[in-house]
């Protein structure tokens, strides 16, 4: 836990040198399975896959990504069928 404020520090900083694009939106310390849930807007897929390896590359996280689609868009979609 010493090494939270520091690696917050350097997960930002590992993320605006190697992924301008991706935006970090939040993040939480959770109670239960998981200990943190990071937020992030990214263009593609790849984009977020490489701010998850970031991620993974401190040794002391394992990841999930999911894509969201905003509801307003999805609903527009469902629409369409």
């Amino acid at each position: 836990l010493n090494n939270l404020s520091e690696m917050e520090r350097e997960f930002e900083e590992r993320l605006k040198e190697t992924c301008p694009e991706v935006k970090r939106v939040a993040s939480y310390a959770l109670l239960g399975a998981y200990d943190f849930l990071h937020i992030i807007e990214a263009p593609d897929a790849y984009s977020a896959a490489k701010a998850a390896l970031i991620l993974n590359s401190f040794g002391t996280t394992t990841t999930q990504t999911l894509t969201a689609i905003p509801f307003k868009k999805f609903t527009e979609l469902v629409e369409t069928i």
